[in-house]
């Protein structure tokens, strides 16, 4: 684990450089230093708050779920596993990561492994559940704005190809034993915890049900962020209309093979919101929105599991 998120950071950072060196050399200008001056902070600071909103919807449906099978932590500990699990999801390719850190993280509470997996899966399923909502919503989008979305999954295959070769020219030169290790391993662990599972089917749906309200929740707080941002650069916002076009987006984030969506989410960023804002703003924004939505908490995120594997390597 701690060298899939290491060699994860990597690529992340090496995506990023070059992400954000384009977005620079393609949309800065003098004007751009105008637009951070003027930039109004209370909706910067709204947008924090918005991400705190998140990541406490984010502690609900783990911590909703955990105790339906008996796990018991504290909410502060909740708030920690969530931006861990962020950091996970960053650094790993389609935010897989995240579910890796959550068992990690859960384990630490003394709990078994089966009891741990089967609270990861259900996160899984509730959190899928807000795509599952929102896929008429997508279709739509895509049959009316088809040039728009075109934009976002051109940009989506053309970082999943660059992201291909690095893997396999990576991949030659790194040992992949470890990964089938931790694969049979998880394949013998999911046979274990089918009791645990069924416990969410019969006993305990009404803890899975709050757990899919909060993912609903979460995924909302994420897609507010940017219209608040817009809103600090003192722009008209029709709030619908930007979670409508956030949407296509949303999927191709949480498909892409790159790490939490890099190069992705810059360059798609660029086409999806470049209605609302001036040309020497968007790429400040595009910047500055991904930083609050993901790339802070993934920070936070990084100290905080390697605060928790040193404690851990200690005892």
């Amino acid at each position: 684990m701690k060298k899939t998120f290491l060699y994860g950071t990597l690529f992340l950072v090496l995506i990023l450089g070059i992400s954000f060196s384009y977005i620079v050399i393609k949309t800065f200008s003098k004007e751009t230093l105008q637009a951070v001056l003027s930039l109004k902070r209370r909706y910067l600071l709204i947008s924090l708050f918005v991400l705190f909103l998140y990541h406490t919807f984010d502690n609900l449906r783990l911590f909703f779920l955990s105790r339906a099978v008996g796990l018991r932590y504290s909410l502060l500990y909740g708030y920690v596993m969530s931006f861990v699990n962020t950091f996970g999801a960053t650094v790993t390719p389609a935010h897989i990561g995240g579910e890796v850190a959550a068992v990690y993280m859960l384990i630490r509470k003394g709990s078994s492994i089966h009891r741990v997996m089967s609270i990861v899966t259900m996160k899984a399923i509730s959190g899928g559940a807000f795509f599952v909502v929102c896929l008429p919503i997508f279709l739509v989008y895509l049959y009316r704005h088809p040039h728009q979305a075109v934009q976002v999954l051109k940009v989506l295959g053309a970082v999943t190809l660059i992201f291909l070769v690095i893997y396999l020219t990576f991949d030659l030169f790194i040992s992949r034993s470890l990964s089938r290790e931790s694969l049979r391993r998880l394949r013998e662990s999911l046979k274990r915890y089918w009791n645990y599972l069924r416990i969410f089917g019969y006993k305990k749906k009404g803890y899975l049900f709050l757990s899919i309200l909060s993912s609903l929740a979460l995924y909302a707080s994420f897609m507010f962020i940017a219209p608040v941002i817009i809103l600090a650069f003192g722009g008209e916002v029709d709030v619908v209309k930007v979670l409508l076009d956030q949407t296509v987006l949303l999927y191709a984030l949480f498909i892409s093979p790159t790490p939490g969506g890099s190069g992705v989410g810059e360059i798609g960023g660029l086409a999806i919101f470049s209605a609302y804002l001036q040309p020497y703003e968007i790429g400040l924004f595009v910047i500055l929105w991904r930083f609050v939505s993901q790339y802070m908490s993934a920070v936070i995120g990084g100290v905080l599991f390697l605060l928790c594997l040193l404690r851990d390597l200690r005892r």
